[in-house]
């Protein structure tokens, strides 16, 4: 089973699941990287607390669409498998996709702990060229702080978060090094095998 290599206590899906007690963020229509995390977090908050105390599975399905619209999970999963990327055919790739997106929120809506209250602050973007941004921010959460780096790039469709820095483990890198482990023992159909398996009951 792959494991989840960031502390729950950091809002690595701009967290699946957050408590209902949130931060004074609400919904906006400013395309910036910063007001777009801001917004997510707001409706993924909503979410989780309409669907308060459901299963992993669950939670899981009701944040996918909003998470889709926050994040590139395609630039994730491309990062994580990273240059075993290009030996998948176009379908295994938009398998990976689906299959990596459902185990990084199935995992973190796992371990999330309803009795403890997420708190997060967004800084200003930095600036990397290309189109592309990191945005500082500080998790709070049971009793616990992280400090935790959204790294954003901009397309056709506004911008999109591609990975998740905790700590300075960055989440691709981190998911990456079982990945390659996986494929270079069992090959590509080894590797989306192994992801359909961590997803099983």
């Amino acid at each position: 089973m792959f494991r989840a290599p960031l502390p729950l206590s950091t809002p690595a899906i701009v967290l699946v699941c957050a408590s209902p007690i949130w931060l004074q963020a609400k919904p906006t229509t400013d395309a910036s990287p910063k007001a777009l995390l801001e917004q997510g977090l707001h409706e993924l908050m909503q979410i989780a607390d309409n669907e308060k105390g459901s299963s992993p599975v669950h939670l899981a399905k009701k944040v996918r669409p909003t998470l889709e619209r926050f994040f590139s999970f395609e630039g994730l999963t491309k990062r994580a498998i990273g240059q075993g990327w290009k030996e998948l055919s176009a379908d295994q790739q938009k398998q990976a996709v689906t299959l990596f997106s459902e185990i990084l929120i199935r995992s973190y809506a796992a371990r999330f702990d309803w009795n403890n209250k997420l708190e997060i602050q967004f800084a200003s973007p930095v600036d990397l060229g290309n189109g592309r941004v990191e945005v500082p921010a500080t998790s709070r959460y049971a009793g616990n702080t992280v400090n935790v780096v959204y790294r954003m790039e901009q397309s056709t469709n506004g911008w999109a978060v591609y990975d998740v820095v905790i700590e300075g483990v960055s989440m691709s890198a981190n998911y990456r090094a079982q990945f390659d482990s996986v494929r270079q023992k069992s090959g590509v159909d080894g590797l989306i095998k192994s992801m359909q398996d961590n997803l099983k009951p």
